[in-house]
């Protein structure tokens, strides 16, 4: 992910007054269970494949963040997530891109289907902060 998006992400899902506010705690679950490092993930660019391991932590992040579950994007999870602080635009283009990427039921295409979802997530620029009121009422 960018930098802004990866930050935004934890931030949003470390600072909303809901069932998200464990995401540090999920983050460092997630990175024990894979056996990284935050730097491993930070570094998840410098090649052309970051690793079974990095990708399996973002299987587990986006599991336990309510993004995905059963190698699906659960509808309207991006909204969910991100909702609070990006752009209506940005949640129509972030669900009409994305919610198209299919996984197989395989543990290892699990962690791959997760890489891409969060490649997709990426798309999010900063000019889709949103900077002012909703445009339209935030289901959450």
């Amino acid at each position: 992910m960018h930098f802004f998006t990866c930050c935004a992400l934890l931030l949003v899902v470390v600072t909303l007054p809901t069932c998200f506010v464990q995401a540090g705690l999920i983050k460092d679950q997630c990175m024990a269970a894979a056996g990284i490092t935050a730097q491993d993930v930070a570094n998840r660019h410098e090649t052309d494949d970051p690793g079974h391991s990095v990708k399996c932590f973002f299987r587990c992040f986006l599991e336990n963040i309510g993004i995905i579950a059963d190698n699906q994007i659960i509808p309207g999870a991006f909204d969910r997530v991100l909702g609070h602080i990006v752009t209506a635009e940005a949640v129509e283009r972030m669900e009409a891109t994305c919610n198209i990427i299919k996984s197989e039921t395989t543990y290892d295409e699990s962690c791959e289907f997760a890489w891409q979802i969060s490649e997709c997530y990426e798309g999010v620029r900063l000019s889709d902060v949103n900077k002012g009121q909703r445009t339209r009422n935030h289901r959450g």
